[in-house]
């Protein structure tokens, strides 16, 4: 099992229209687009960590996950099933300072890809701190 993150841009995907298309329990087809330092494809099972990139984006963060069903080869496409807290990452994503020093050590190489392999090593401090913010956000 693989994890990603996919990055997004607010003038190529608009947050309303990924508010609006993500729901948990419905699934979703994306496109890879570039994807950096990956020797596989997605793969069903794999995890999948949405985000907004802060470049002229009012609400950058981390704002979706869930889990991909489906990868189609020959068009670079993949189905992803969203799962909770995206619910709530999705109208409050989760910026704080631990927050940009993942995404920013995830991207160090190349910031403007879409999809990144996500190191192991950073894979405890995201869930953990993913599912904390949305749970504060949630209590409010």
């Amino acid at each position: 099992m693989s994890r990603w993150l996919y990055q997004m841009s607010e003038t190529d995907w608009p947050s309303l229209n990924f508010r609006r298309q993500v729901r948990q329990g419905v699934a979703i087809r994306w496109p890879t687009r570039k994807r950096m330092f990956a020797q596989e494809a997605p793969a069903a099972g794999d995890i999948i960590v949405c985000f907004y990139a802060p470049t002229g984006c009012e609400r950058p963060g981390i704002c979706g996950f869930g889990v991909i069903t489906k990868y189609l080869t020959k068009t670079r496409r993949f189905d992803w099933l969203p799962l909770p807290p995206t619910n709530v990452l999705k109208h409050q994503p989760w910026w704080d300072d631990r927050a940009k020093e993942i995404a920013e050590l995830v991207r160090a190489q190349s910031p403007r890809a879409t999809m990144y392999p996500l190191p192991a090593v950073l894979e405890t401090d995201l869930r953990r701190g993913l599912f904390a913010w949305a749970a504060s956000q949630a209590s409010q």
